[in-house]
């Protein structure tokens, strides 16, 4: 595809967008997160929700309140008897259109095993999705910067991670030469490097002159925009580029890592994951997690005793793969879990809503997003019927590297 087909379809994208039910949803709201150091995280908090409530533009079918609570970002404290001896932290750093709301699942196994979780609300998400329009990377980057420091001064051992974007974020931080150091690094699917879109992202800012959006969807996820800005695809090439920059800068890089994704993954690019896990990140206390079909054969030469495969294809559950964002949830999940009000045709492919709604049950199959053909209808998975096993591997990567590091 040339760059200026790329940019035709990008524009005619944004013109069979232009007829949205909620003109509100596709504006800017009233409001700006600010980025000042955290002093207080209780009252970051505050703040925070006094702007989700200020902008907020509500899906149908939630309580207003209940979206707010959603949204907002959060800390949880591990219980008394985790003794206050080396307290260990982590910040969360969620993806793009995402919310805090993503690592609810992870946050409560954490803490359950003493380990302090916090998490950010970054600029634009959590309310409407034209409060994209003006997002800006390098606010993101402030937020990271402020939460992490705030989260160092009041733990021994603090831990940095994040999904998809904010997993780059995340990278991008731990492996820049300011600023307090994390023990650690995790990483669930990184946007390090995406699938196929690297070579347009460039078109974004020339696209964003002529309309702000790519494509305005009818929004029915309360934690998640559906919508997609020009200016996001600006900003979060701006982020990519940073981090493989960040990267590229050493040829060894001894922080910790922790690193897991799926190969069915629509959005980022799984060989360059792998390729930079075992070429530049050093630390022999590093390790990597990918769902896949292992029916099928791994390349030998992409073999690594660091590297665990669980199995994502479970046909006794209709799943033929998993998807990005159902990594982190749990089947429990009160929004995506099995059974809940987003886990049925929140994105079906090459289906329409109602069409996806109308099928019997044992007719709908769950996979990564797809915009080829399927040989079974299929709509996006919303969670992880391995979470269990990937929260514990995450909390015994962070203990065992916290007590690597202890005096």
């Amino acid at each position: 595809m040339t760059a200026i087909k790329a940019l035709l379809i990008l524009l005619a994208l944004s013109a069979t967008a232009a007829c949205a039910t909620t003109p509100e949803l596709y504006r800017p709201g009233p409001a700006n997160l600010a980025t000042e150091p955290v002093n207080d995280f209780d009252r970051y908090l505050e703040s925070v929700e006094h702007y989700i409530d200020t902008n907020l533009v509500v899906v149908a079918g939630f309580e207003r309140a209940q979206q707010v609570q959603w949204n907002l970002p959060y800390r949880l404290v591990p219980a008394e008897d985790c003794g206050p001896e080396n307290r260990t932290g982590v910040l969360l750093v969620h993806g793009l259109s995402d919310s805090p709301f993503v690592f609810r699942d992870l946050a409560v196994y954490l803490a359950g095993h003493c380990i302090e979780v916090r998490t950010l609300l970054l600029q634009g998400h959590g309310t409407r999705p034209g409060d994209m329009i003006n997002a800006r990377a390098e606010v993101w980057r402030q937020q990271v910067r402020h939460q992490f420091t705030a989260l160092s001064e009041e733990v021994d051992r603090a831990f940095i991670g994040g999904f998809s974007l904010g997993g780059a974020l995340a990278t991008e931080y731990a492996l820049a030469e300011e600023g307090p150091r994390p023990e650690g690094l995790i990483a669930i699917a990184p946007a390090w490097e995406l699938n196929g879109l690297s070579d347009y992202l460039w078109l974004a800012p020339v696209a964003d002159v002529f309309g702000d959006f790519v494509e305005k969807e009818p929004e029915l996820n309360p934690v998640k925009y559906e919508s997609v800005t020009f200016n996001a695809g600006t900003q979060i090439g701006e982020v990519i580029s940073g981090t493989q920059s960040r990267m590229a800068r050493q040829e060894a890089l001894d922080i910790p890592l922790f690193l897991a994704a799926t190969e069915a993954d629509s959005v980022i690019n799984l060989d360059y994951l792998v390729s930079q896990f075992r070429s530049r990140f050093s630390n022999p206390r590093n390790r990597m997690m990918i769902f896949r079909d292992t029916g099928q054969p791994w390349s030998e030469d992409q073999a690594d005793d660091r590297i665990a495969f669980l199995n994502s294809y479970r046909p006794q559950a209709n799943i033929l793969e998993f998807s990005h964002q159902s990594l982190l949830i749990a089947p429990d999940n009160e929004l995506y879990g099995l059974g809940a009000p987003l886990q049925r045709c929140l994105e079906p492919n090459n289906l329409s809503l109602q069409a996806c709604r109308d099928l019997p049950e044992d007719k709908l199959w769950f996979s990564a997003w797809h915009d080829s053909e399927r040989p079974v209808f299929t709509s996006r998975l919303t969670y992880n019927p391995w979470f269990e096993e990937l929260a514990g591997a995450i909390g015994e990567f962070i203990r065992a590297n916290a007590s690597q590091g202890a005096p």
